[in-house]
């Protein structure tokens, strides 16, 4: 094989080979996100349903519902302090 012949081939084998590395690099830019899956059960409802989030969803939610419950207990105490108040 002479110089320009080997060039031609090289140049083949690089141009066939290109599509194939450039669709391996797109893969990698797209990881796969894990997502978990809970099992809820609306108010007001007695069939759950299932809701699907990333660990960084779930954690906002469960974030949600803590304050939620602060908000609550606070409520609660102010409350309950009233009306200890107005019966003394």
């Amino acid at each position: 094989m002479n110089h320009i012949g080997a060039m031609m081939m090289a140049l083949a084998v690089m141009t066939t080979a290109a599509p194939a590395i450039a669709q391996a690099g797109q893969g990698a830019e797209k990881p796969k996100v894990k997502k978990t899956c809970r099992s809820l059960t609306p108010t007001g409802s007695f069939l759950p349903t299932r809701v699907c989030n990333t660990e960084a969803e779930w954690q906002k939610f469960d974030s949600i519902g803590q304050e939620g419950v602060g908000e609550f207990r606070r409520a609660l105490n102010m409350t309950s302090t009233n009306e200890r108040n107005r019966r003394n």
